[in-house]
């Protein structure tokens, strides 16, 4: 059970009580307020805070100053070019790098690759050639058999003129019972010119040398099919720089697909050497000779790439240990500038060892002793902070940031000073 607590007052005789804020006057007839005497405590109060806080605002400044001031510093050195030129050997068959000796490993590899392709012809020439085809000569002379010299004339029904190509003797004509048999005999004939024109049909022929004689109407002939061949037109020709050309041309397309095909085979830690390719013509043939009436040629060729490869691992590390054999000792690289060119400096030998030149450029600078520049510079001031850079000539320009901002001073301690140095960006 809860006590209730009961605030209990005595009876008093003095004068009565008056509520918060309620006026009085005193003895002379002036007012005065009932809380007056309380106010005066509080408003020492704020006083004595703003008293504080000047003392603070008087104080920060000196302990920012004591303990966190700081100071931080950025240097660019004077940045030059080395340049090293160093020769080592590839060798075929070498397990593992020596670099006392220079020699790192390399490998051969090859690839055959093997392709026929068209080529045009460029070459002209103006063709005239003369119809040819067969005639059927006939002799109804029962006589005597018919003598036909080379170049006697047989005229189509269309007056178009026709030669015996070769000598002929037409056997003479024969009776069967009561029918008469020709004697007959198929002979090979020529157009008198060049030309389409003379692409004929089927046609009957007489012999205009037989006008007037008995014989005309006796000795006769008959094409069983067309003449052809005549023609008078330009046609392409292979010419002997079309077969070279053509040649070249897939050479050097072998070439191509055989090293590309054979790059991609190479592991990853080989490099090759353009100059290390070499190429062999295994086989290569046409069946076209110069002259040939054609618009299009085959060329057939069969190649093998071989080229070396080097460590490149190997020869990388050989490098570096060349370079900082001629860095020395008060030089530092910049490691993103570092470039390595390697060519060939000679021919392989039957050893298998391949001659290599390895070209270096990288950017150098003087070290930078932080720990003895952040001692010398303690305690310096802003003007006095060139002067002693003045003592580092191999610094292109340094620059200081102070924190907080008003101090006009390094710290006093060396190890609340920062050294940076830059090697990129503009000094």
């Amino acid at each position: 059970m809860k006590k209730r607590l009961i605030d209990i007052y005595p009876p008093h005789d003095g004068p009565p009580a008056f509520s918060e804020g309620e006026a009085l006057f005193d003895d002379e007839g002036r007012i005065s307020n009932a809380t007056g005497s309380a106010a005066r405590p509080a408003a020492g109060r704020f006083a004595g805070i703003l008293v504080l806080l000047a003392i603070l605002l008087m104080v920060l400044p000196f302990v920012l100053h004591i303990f966190f001031v700081r100071a931080s510093v950025q240097a660019w050195p004077h940045i030059t070019k080395l340049h090293v030129t160093e020769q080592l050997v590839a060798q075929i068959g070498q397990d593992s790098v020596n670099l006392e000796k220079r020699i790192i490993r390399a490998r051969a590899f090859q690839e055959d690759a093997e392709q026929t392709l068209l080529f045009p012809s460029s070459g002209t020439k103006f063709k005239e050639e003369k119809a040819r085809g067969t005639i059927r000569v006939y002799n109804e002379n029962t006589a005597s058999p018919q003598a036909l010299v080379a170049n006697t004339r047989f005229i189509s029904e269309d007056g178009k003129i026709f030669r015996l190509e070769a000598s002929a003797s037409i056997p003479a004509a024969r009776m069967d019972g009561r029918r008469l048999v020709p004697g007959s005999l198929d002979l090979q004939v020529l157009a008198s010119e060049p030309g389409e024109e003379y692409n004929i049909g089927a046609s009957k022929f007489s012999l205009p040398g037989l006008v007037g004689s008995p014989l005309y109407t006796k000795i006769y002939g008959e094409s069983l099919g067309p003449m052809a061949g005549g023609m008078r037109r330009t046609v392409s020709v292979t010419t002997e720089e079309d077969i070279e050309e053509a040649r070249a041309q897939l050479t050097e397309t072998l070439k191509a697909q055989a090293t590309k095909s054979l790059l991609a085979k190479v592991p990853p830690q080989f490099q090759m050497l353009a100059d290390s390719v070499n190429t062999l013509l295994m086989e290569d043939n046409s069946l076209v000779k110069p002259g040939a009436e054609l618009e299009q040629f085959n060329y057939t060729a069969k190649m093998r790439v071989s080229m070396i490869g080097f460590h490149r691992e190997d020869a990388d590390l050989l490098a570096r240990r060349l370079l900082f054999a001629q860095l020395g000792d008060i030089y530092a690289l910049n490691e993103k500038t570092l470039r390595t060119t390697y060519s060939m400096r000679g021919e392989m030998a039957e050893t298998g060892a391949l001659p290599l030149e390895v070209q270096i450029s990288v950017d150098r600078y003087e070290k930078v002793d932080k720990a003895g520049l952040a001692n010398r510079l303690k305690g310096a001031s802003e003007s006095q902070f060139g002067q002693l850079l003045g003592e580092y000539p191999f610094l292109a320009k340094a620059k200081i940031s102070l924190w907080p901002f008003w101090i006009s001073r390094m710290p006093p301690d060396s190890e609340r000073i920062t050294i940076e140095v830059l090697l990129e960006g503009s000094p």
